[in-house]
C-alpha cells in the first residue's frame, strides 16, 4: 500500500491530477481547513475511487454536464453561505461537510489518471478481485489528496481573519466552479487531452 500511496503523491505534481484536485481544494479553503470536511473528502475520494477500478459508475456526456452543473452551485451556495442570510443553511457544519464529500465523489469520477506502475497494476488486478485491491486504492486516493491536507493544515495553523478567509473562499470558489462549469459546458474531453498532454510532455 506503502508504494501505491507514494506514487499517488507524486502524480499530484502532474497536470492530469487537477481534475481530481481542484474541487476538494476548493473545498478545503471554503470550509476553513476543519477536519470533518476533510474527512468527508477522503471518503468521497475513496469510494470514487472504488467505483472507478470497479468501472461501476462511467458517466455519459450528458451526465458529466449535469455533475458539472451541480458541483459549480454547490462551491457557489457553500461559499456564499457565510455573507448571504437566505443561504444560511449552507454554512451549518453538517451542510458544509456533506457538501465537501459530495463533491471530492464526483471530482474523483471527472478524473482520467495517467497511471503509473501501481495504479495499473491495482486497475489490472481489478479484474481478477475487487475487494482485494480496496486497500491498494484506498492508499493511492488518500496520497492524492496530500496536497488538501497540507491546505488544510495551513490554513489551521494560520487562522486567518473573516475577511482573509472570506476573500480565500471567493478565490478558491471561483477556481472551483469555473472547473465544474467548463464541464458543465461539455469540455470534460478537452480539459482531460490538455491535462494529459501537458504531463507527458
Amino acid at each position: 500500500m506503502l508504494p501505491a500511496f507514494a506514487e499517488a503523491v507524486r502524480a499530484t505534481t502532474q497536470p492530469c491530477t487537477l481534475l481530481l484536485l481542484i474541487p476538494p481544494l476548493a473545498m478545503a479553503v471554503i470550509t476553513k481547513g476543519r477536519w470533518a470536511p476533510f474527512a468527508a473528502i477522503c471518503v468521497g475520494a475513496v469510494l470514487g475511487g472504488w467505483l472507478f477500478i470497479a468501472n461501476v459508475v462511467a458517466l455519459s456526456s450528458a451526465q458529466l454536464r449535469l455533475s458539472g452543473v451541480l458541483v459549480a452551485a454547490t462551491i457557489g451556495l457553500v461559499a456564499a453561505a457565510p455573507t448571504v442570510p437566505q443561504l444560511a443553511g449552507f454554512a451549518a457544519p453538517s451542510a458544509q461537510t456533506g457538501a465537501a464529500g459530495g463533491v471530492a465523489f464526483v471530482a474523483t469520477l471527472w478524473w482520467r489518471p495517467c497511471a503509473g506502475v501501481e495504479l495499473g497494476a491495482i486497475l489490472s488486478g481489478a479484474r481478477d478481485g475487487l475487494v482485494g485491491q480496496l486497500g491498494g486504492i484506498t492508499a493511492y486516493m488518500l496520497g492524492a489528496l496530500v496536497p488538501v491536507l497540507a491546505a488544510a493544515l495551513v490554513i489551521r495553523a494560520i487562522d486567518p481573519s473573516d475577511d482573509n478567509t472570506r476573500r480565500a473562499s471567493w478565490v478558491a470558489g471561483g477556481i472551483g466552479i469555473a472547473t465544474a462549469a467548463a464541464l458543465a459546458i461539455g469540455r470534460h474531453d478537452e480539459l482531460v487531452t490538455a491535462l494529459t498532454r501537458w504531463s507527458t510532455s
